[in-house]
């Protein structure tokens, strides 16, 4: 218990705290009572009750996004809790510690809504609309039993855990990027000299270098752009310390997930015409998602680099700084 209390940045019981104890002030503890009861409900509603489905199978809706998290396209999910909770910690430290509890009566209509959200759900038998209705429900919660200050340090956190929820029903656009990505493809090959054309989705070598390369559906850049755009948003939220420089940075998830899939497909078609099909599909294929996207991840920070400079301040430094030749040294 001391090494959790001094993780969240609380006093020891060494440094004169007692032991933990229930609240004696009446308010405090009809609060904790509540905070208890509630979430005693949300666990129910959201791991026990078997709301959702796969399948024929009824399941809970966490059963149900396991299901989609031991999958390679949303295998991410199960560290979004876990990035939650330790935003959390990270807000207790730094702010949450020091705001006082208070009540606010608009959190009841948020409530209303995300309980609405999750009978709507579960009629329609739509587990993500289960799944977003949890993170509506948390801020409501939030919001309620702790106060406005306490909503606007919290809100980031609760919006993040929609990057849990599987949204494959993109896949649907996932045929006119694959389309996208392959005729840009087609065309930077030809600017460097390689004599290859498009069929639908797929990218042919005139002279039969190599068999044809076909831009699946894992190809796509769904999956990819996702995950950038997970981590654009916390990296953003993190570092920035305006609005506007956080939602530069989330956006640019867009284009550094599309040019990192172009440039992904672009060096297997120039691997696979210099050094065969086998290295190229084999070997360089199955490990270029990490070079690619370990480059993406490099020119975010980049980007947010540039965002933090005070261009103004640079700029005024360099056009009035006083540079004077130096003075001549007398000889003798």
């Amino acid at each position: 218990m001391s090494t959790f209390r001094r993780l969240l940045g609380l006093p020891d019981a060494t440094d004169g705290v007692g032991p933990v104890s229930f609240p004696t002030d009446p308010e405090l503890r009809r609060r904790w009572i509540l905070v208890g009861v509630v979430a005693a409900i949300v666990f129910y509603a959201y791991f026990i009750s078997k709301t959702c489905a796969s399948g024929v199978h009824p399941l809970s809706l966490f059963a149900w996004l396991q299901v989609y998290w031991k999958g390679e396209d949303y295998s991410y999910g199960p560290v979004v809790p876990m990035v939650v909770a330790g935003l959390f910690v990270w807000k207790w430290r730094k702010k949450l510690h020091a705001l006082p509890l208070s009540t606010a009566t608009s959190g009841l209509a948020v409530i209303l809504a995300g309980v609405t959200i999750y009978w709507v759900g579960v009629k329609a038998a739509n587990p993500r609309l289960v799944a977003g209705s949890l993170e509506v429900l948390i801020f409501g919660l939030i919001l309620y039993l702790a106060g406005w200050e306490w909503a606007k340090e919290l809100w980031f956190p609760c919006a993040f855990l929609l990057f849990m929820i599987p949204v494959n029903f993109l896949d649907q656009y996932g045929f006119q990027l694959r389309i996208f990505v392959a005729q840009i493809s087609t065309s930077l090959l030809n600017v460097l000299s390689m004599d290859v054309y498009r069929e639908g989705t797929g990218i042919y070598s005139t002279a039969n270098r190599f068999l044809p390369l076909e831009v699946a559906d894992p190809c796509s850049g769904i999956r990819s752009l996702m995950a950038l755009m997970a981590l654009t948003s916390l990296y953003g939220y993190v570092t920035m310390d305006q609005s506007w420089k956080k939602w530069v940075l989330f956006l640019s998830s867009i284009p550094l997930a599309v040019l990192g899939n172009l440039a992904r497909i672009t060096t297997v078609a120039l691997v696979a015409q210099g050094f065969g099909q086998d290295l190229a599909m084999k070997i360089y294929h199955d490990y270029s998602g990490y070079i690619v996207f370990s480059l993406a991840i490099l020119c975010m920070i980049g980007l947010g680099a540039m965002l933090n400079i005070d261009y103004r301040e640079m700029v005024q430094r360099w056009t009035q700084e006083d540079v004077r030749p130096p003075r001549p040294v007398r000889k003798g």
